[in-house]
């Protein structure tokens, strides 16, 4: 064997060697896990010890082998643990607090306290050691101690330190249930950060001990400390977390402006509150926090194409909630997108204004040539790439089943679905071409390709393949005399989605007089209560998603009818308390719903608003 041979076959044995060694190491910390986890309490400290001596006496390793020794009760054994590891650890306070406990365990409690002593001593120089004893002390309700460690802790901390420590003290007092002394240590705390923004888990624990209240008064001294040092930021952001707890959000708006113009900042505070106002549907304040962005930074910003088409959608949503809304408002909203898209031509980047100007056009203005003419500009322009063009393709097809042009739709359809077979934008693709053929009344094409989409990646394409599949099933089954009654009321859907609500609603009407046994009563009075809601006829709509829930509910159709009924009390008819029985009746009545998840998040929130 050559020399070249020799050396590599040397170093692939000694790659083998040790990785056996790293996935024995892995192997016996999973192993020792399960034993402790299982309350094998005595193998897990046989296991520990293992791994504490491989790990050259590392501390955390010898904390799990102390805690299972204490866990088995081998008492003398963990203070045998304890004196080894004195020997190579000289001095830690934490041992010191380990030593303490095990003596306390034993009934000898004058040891005990003489060491619990010796370790808030020695902590004082520890910053590390000085949390660990203290969060210790804490988990044995010993708070004096505890805030004994920290306070002597104080005395040497560096000043980065000493944040940790104001804020270990706040969350002392508030186990204590002393809200002054929490709040004059929160205040120290956000003082001493000195222009280093509290992060985001920090806010969230501080969301978890602090009350609206409490929120209120650390507001008002954090008003008081930015008069006495203006320019600490820390200060100034978390005067905004604090108007946003209080959903004070045009305070909150106005003072991120007055921080992002003073010191010059890329509008990344302010996007990011927009979006945060936005999904707690204060969209006014959202969208005039996006039309900032747009206003005064550069195009070349990261977040000024992403504000713009916020900002635009959102105002077609005040838009779309506000029952005053005419044609002329939205004839201005189109007015404000082509005005943009001028500006910035069609390309990639304004893809999402182009393809939201057309539905503009084509669902609130009616103006269905047009929009079909805005997304043809979209196609015929060679700098928009295949992905986009899609996207627009889709929506085009929408348009033509808007015209009744069902096998244009149909076509453009099965382009993407060619083209994107195996993405997201194909599914799609092929959910609403097998729509179509249900409208068009072929239920067995349709209810093939519905089956095959049932697990699609996308969740909202998956359940309405599976709702419109079990639908079909269910309601024509091995009943012939079904097809028929079937192919009216999906004829009337059609209808529906082309806003010719009267030749519905006709069309729904005529199945009960022509089939009066047929199996759609409550599939017919759900989709009028849809009809009713777009038609602004709030008492009709909630008047039929009632008779659904009422007299069916045991069928397909009852959960639907529930979720869209308590949106319609929460979001449009302002009666928070039937919102939140109806949410509540899902998660708890239909607990398989797909609805159920969603129904239990809805009645939190809306629980937490009141």
């Amino acid at each position: 064997m050559s020399y070249k041979n020799i050396n590599r076959a040397f170093f692939l044995l000694l790659f083998v060697f040790s990785y056996s060694i790293q996935s024995f190491g892995q192997n016996s910390q999973t192993l020792a896990r399960h034993y402790y986890v299982n309350g094998e309490y005595e193998k897990a400290a046989e296991m520990y010890k293992k791994i504490y001596i491989e790990k050259q006496y590392a501390e955390n390793y010898f904390s799990y082998y102390y805690q299972s020794l204490v866990n088995a009760e081998l008492y003398k054994e963990a203070l045998k643990a304890i004196e080894e590891h004195n020997k190579k650890r000289p001095g830690s306070a934490y041992t010191y607090f380990l030593e303490g406990r095990v003596h306390e365990l034993l009934g000898e409690n004058k040891k005990a306290e003489k060491l619990y002593d010796k370790a808030i001593i020695t902590s004082k120089g520890q910053f590390n050691n000085s949390l660990k004893v203290g969060s210790s002390f804490i988990q044995l309700s010993k708070y004096d101690s505890a805030l004994k460690v920290y306070q002597n802790s104080l005395e040497v901390a560096s000043e980065q330190n000493k944040a940790t420590l104001y804020y270990r003290i706040a969350q002392l007092y508030n186990y204590t249930g002393d809200e002054e002394k929490k709040l004059e240590y929160l205040s120290a705390y956000f003082r001493q950060m000195k222009g280093v923004n509290v992060s985001n888990y920090m806010k969230s624990n501080l969301k978890k001990i602090l009350t609206d209240q409490e929120i209120e008064k650390v507001k008002n001294n954090l008003l008081e400390d930015i008069q006495k040092d203006p320019d600490n930021q820390s200060l100034l952001d978390m005067l905004v977390w604090c108007y946003m707890q209080l959903g004070m959000y045009q305070q909150a708006y106005r003072q991120l402006v007055a921080i992002d113009k003073r010191y010059n900042k890329q509008g990344k505070e302010v996007y990011t509150f927009a979006v945060d106002a936005r999904k707690s549907e204060n969209y006014k304040i959202s969208a005039k926090a996006f039309k900032y962005i747009v206003d005064e930074k550069d195009k070349k910003s990261p977040y000024y194409y992403v504000s713009l088409t916020n900002y635009l959608d959102l105002q077609g949503i005040i838009l779309e909630k506000d029952t005053t809304t005419t044609k002329e408002d939205y004839l201005g909203l189109q007015k404000e997108y082509e005005s943009f898209i001028k500006e910035l031509g069609v390309r990639n980047r304004t893809s999402n204004l182009i393809l939201d100007l057309a539905k503009l056009k084509a669902l609130r203005i009616l103006d269905v040539d047009g929009a079909i003419s805005t997304l043809q500009e979209l196609l015929d322009n060679r700098y928009v790439d295949s992905s986009n063009k899609a996207r627009a393709k889709l929506l085009l097809g929408d348009f033509y089943l808007l015209k009744d042009e069902v096998w244009e739709a149909s076509l453009l359809f099965s382009q993407v679905d060619k083209k994107f077979k195996e993405g997201e934008l194909g599914q799609q693709a092929r959910y609403k071409n097998a729509k179509l053929h249900y409208y068009m009344g072929d239920f067995n094409w349709a209810q093939i390709i519905f089956d095959i989409l049932k697990p699609a990646t996308s969740k909202l394409i998956s359940n309405d393949a599976i709702e419109t599949s079990v639908f079909i099933t269910e309601t024509v089954g091995e009943d012939s005399t079904m097809v028929e009654p079937l192919q009216k009321y999906a004829n009337a859907e059609l209808l529906m989605y082309q806003n010719r609500y009267d030749e519905a609603i006709s069309l729904m009407d005529s199945i009960n007089f022509l089939f009066p046994s047929n199996k759609l009563e409550d599939d017919i009075w759900y989709k009028k209560a849809q009809i009713f809601k777009s038609l602004k006829k709030y008492d009709l709509s909630v008047q039929m998603y009632q008779q659904v829930i009422d007299k069916y509910p045991e069928e397909l159709r009852a959960d639907n009818a529930l979720f869209e009924l308590a949106d319609l009390y929460e979001t449009v008819l302002d009666d928070k308390d039937k919102a939140l029985e109806l949410y509540k009746k899902i998660f708890v009545d239909y607990s398989n719903s797909t609805f159920a998840i969603e129904a239990r998040k809805k009645y939190r929130e809306l629980s937490e608003k009141e």
